[in-house]
């Protein structure tokens, strides 16, 4: 789920007053004996460090913590249609993929089927799972308890279940689980049939059905919410801190905004120290007397 962006606007700290001025590959900016910050252009970045003072850095109540990947569940939303077909599945197995037989006069009962079209819409759904939490609990960051209110109930160890939410009036948050049917002679989707009872659903309900992305189970870059600034022209950053007291402006890529985290898809490398309190205040500096 996207959040709404809150675009920087440059913020002062009181008493810093300071110029840059370049004399070399390295440049420092000279300030005021005493000054509570200065930045330093460094060579080949477009970005100079800032370096606060000890009491500066107190002031911004600056905080960091390390950047950590996690195990980032993924799955793909799409767009879904209820079908009647007839037919038995050959195959019982939920590990692998049924057929089923199109309608004719075989006599074969009539079944439920979900059916996704080839040009369905989808939407990505992401989960990040602590992996120091025993009880493996993703709380807060879990689009898909969000979307469909419980955790999952489709096996992950058995490629192809997926979950189907059905919509519409007095069906809300009702889901079901489903395995893949091969339906002959048909090419314009792919076809679900349902796993369990699924009592008073008519051909053309509307549903949507969450399928686990190839990519689900792998590591993504997770940092705070609040290390992440925007510029005006809408670009995403962080401050990392690579030594005590200096700090330097990194461009990230934001995938997502799972209530207090932001799950990154380009960024710094695991265990970089990040900015994750006064992240704002810092880039106040650094736009305000650097002139980026």
């Amino acid at each position: 789920m996207l959040r709404n962006r809150l675009f920087l606007k440059s913020s002062l700290v009181a008493g810093v007053a300071f110029v840059v001025v370049a004399t070399g590959p390295l440049a420092v900016a000279e300030s005021p004996a005493g000054a509570p910050a200065k930045l330093v252009e460094v060579a080949g970045s477009p970005f100079p460090r800032v370096v606060l003072t000890e009491q500066a850095a107190k002031r911004l109540s600056i905080q960091t913590e390390a950047l950590r990947e996690e195990t980032a569940k993924r799955w793909m939303m799409m767009n879904a249609q209820v079908e009647i077909a007839s037919g038995e599945p050959s195959v019982n197995a939920i590990t692998e993929t049924a057929s089923i037989a199109p309608a004719g006069e075989s006599g074969q009962a009539r079944q439920s089927l979900i059916k996704v079209p080839v040009d369905a819409a989808s939407q990505m759904l992401i989960a990040v799972v602590d992996d120091e939490d025993d009880e493996d609990e993703t709380g807060d960051h879990d689009e898909f308890a969000e979307i469909f209110g419980v955790a999952n109930p489709a096996d992950e160890d058995k490629d192809g279940l997926v979950v189907v939410l059905l919509t519409g009036q007095g069906r809300s948050g009702k889901y079901y689980t489903a395995r893949p049917v091969a339906v002959k002679d048909r090419d314009d989707g792919r076809f679900f049939e349902f796993l369990e009872a699924s009592s008073g659903v008519k051909p053309g309900d509307h549903a949507f059905v969450a399928m686990k992305a190839p990519e689900s189970g792998s590591m993504a870059k997770i940092v705070p919410y609040s290390s992440v600034v925007y510029d005006e022209h809408g670009d995403s950053w962080l401050y990392s801190n690579p030594e005590p007291l200096v700090f330097v402006r990194q461009k990230v890529a934001v995938e997502r905004v799972l209530g207090d985290i932001a799950v990154l898809s380009d960024g710094p490398a695991r265990g970089t120290p990040v900015v994750s309190v006064g992240a704002v205040e810092l880039m106040g500096v650094e736009l305000k007397f650097g002139g980026h």
